[in-house]
């Protein structure tokens, strides 16, 4: 039998990226996919500026430029059904100056096909059932079609998303309602765009809508939320892609035309609030099957691209020292954590904060303040969509210039923001002290009846805030300039 230097699971983007990187350096590669491409993954297919710069690094960006993806340099805000805000995407010199949505049926092909041209050995229609090591190896243990199989190599790489098996087997998984979001994504046809639309709901907040122009009238439109939030407060993430439908529909109605959305396929996300250890003996987990997605936007093929590349390097360095243990692997989470953390880290603790859904009214307020700064102010609506889209560092949302803008506006904007009338001043702001004190009543009666949670919640918050100081007290302060 022959023995494999590296066994990799799954042939979504993380791992067929792995795969490319290892056979172009003459290891042996075997790449194993339960599906058969072409093949589905639900996914928001969102691929940013950044995600397609390390798309064009492995070699596959060319093929994708002629595919008539709808070039994405725009995004609208909705709040309750009403637009927010509406602008351009940031351009930064190392990127291309636009994103697209390009469906995982295509684009996983595309990266898998890239791995076969390097030279890794496929097997499709092969799903893994487990695996167990060795001092010497590992074996895999699959099944494919009515036939079982075991294969052989000196280390196991997962890359087989949110349900990894492969993280299962290392007693890895992470299950934390607080960073698993249900999802929810249909196409829909009839809606022609060329900007990225985000829908924010009161009624399904911390979660948000979208819809990515894909090409031509053809868009991915979805919905997702905090799994903790859904279980808490009793909100279905069907209610809230059904209401998400009736907001496209309506967009649609504006231009004359009618859209018709498939039925919709749902998914779980993991996001890098939960990552954790993701190396063991013989073994790394890359991708979702690590948790590498950012907690706000929902992207993950970025930080899958990236996180094969870094641990390709780690791989290569436990190669060459002939040492496959943890000491050695462990490695991997040094270098993903020195890349992630100062900007993750931040994005954790957004989503920690407005998962208090006790606090809605101050949250959603937070949010139009934002809006209608971004209005007002250029740099910081290109520095927040930079954020958004995965170009500017989110740490920078911290910065001192952000909170400032946010904070420093005259009597006009800020009766504006609180709905207060020029005519009526002294009753509507009567009636605005009224709701915000009616509104600190409950959050009190709240905090009485659910104690624990309220503490955990507050704990949970301040360990973040604290870890998140302390890192970027060691990091230099940076600025991106757009």
């Amino acid at each position: 039998m022959k023995i494999h230097d590296v066994i990799v699971i799954g042939a979504g983007p993380a791992g067929s990226a792995m795969a490319t990187h290892l056979a172009q350096e003459g290891y042996s590669v075997l790449l194993l996919e339960k599906g058969v491409f072409p093949r589905d993954k639900v996914c928001g297919d969102f691929v940013s500026p950044k995600g397609l710069f390390y798309l064009e690094k492995l070699g596959c960006y060319e093929e994708i430029a002629q595919r008539g993806y709808t070039p994405i340099q725009r995004v609208s805000v909705h709040l309750n059904g009403s637009q927010l805000y509406e602008g351009a995407l940031p351009r930064l010199p190392s990127y291309l100056p636009f994103a697209h949505a390009i469906p995982r049926n295509e684009l996983d092909e595309i990266l898998f096909r890239r791995a076969q041209k390097a030279g890794a050995v496929t097997i499709e229609g092969c799903q893994v059932l487990g695996f167990h090591t060795t001092p010497r190896m590992v074996n895999v243990e699959a099944q494919e079609g009515r036939r079982k199989r075991r294969f052989v190599g000196r280390v196991i790489v997962g890359a087989d998303g949110a349900n990894s098996v492969v993280a299962r087997f290392a007693d890895l998984a992470m299950n934390d309602a607080r960073y698993i979001f249900p999802s929810i994504r249909g196409y829909c046809r009839g809606l022609a765009s060329t900007e990225a639309i985000l829908f924010v709901d009161e009624d399904f907040f911390p979660g948000f809508g979208w819809i990515f122009p894909v090409r031509g009238d053809l868009s991915n439109v979805g919905v997702g939320m905090v799994k903790e939030t859904l279980s808490k407060h009793h909100i279905s993430v069907k209610d809230f892609f059904k209401k998400f439908e009736i907001f496209v529909k309506s967009l649609a109605k504006r231009t004359g035309k009618a859209v018709e959305i498939e039925a919709p396929k749902g998914w779980a996300i993991k996001s890098y609030g939960g990552a954790r250890q993701n190396y063991f003996e013989r073994g790394l987990l890359i991708g979702e099957a690590a948790c590498f997605v950012d907690p706000i936007s929902g992207e993950g093929i970025p930080l899958a691209l990236e996180s094969a590349e870094l641990g390709f390097e780690t791989l290569q360095m436990a190669f060459d020292r002939g040492d496959f243990s943890v000491n050695t692997l462990s490695t991997y989470e040094r270098r993903w954590r020195e890349r992630w953390d100062p900007d993750l880290k931040v994005s954790d603790l957004v989503v920690s904060l407005i998962r208090n859904r006790y606090l809605l009214k101050f949250w959603i307020q937070s949010f139009r303040v934002m809006g209608m700064t971004a209005l007002r102010d250029e740099n910081y609506a290109l520095k927040i969509g930079g954020i958004m889209a995965g170009l500017v560092p989110n740490r920078e949302g911290f910065s001192p210039d952000i909170v400032l803008k946010s904070l420093l506006h005259g009597p006009s904007f800020w009766m504006e923001a609180f709905n207060i009338g020029k005519h009526d001043t002294v009753l509507d702001t009567l009636r605005c002290g009224v709701d915000w004190f009616n509104w600190e009543l409950d959050v009190f009666r709240h905090l009485v009846s659910d104690y624990e949670w309220f503490q955990a919640w507050a704990s949970e918050v301040n360990e973040k805030q604290s870890d998140l100081y302390q890192l970027l007290s060691n990091i230099p302060p940076r600025s991106t300039q757009i």
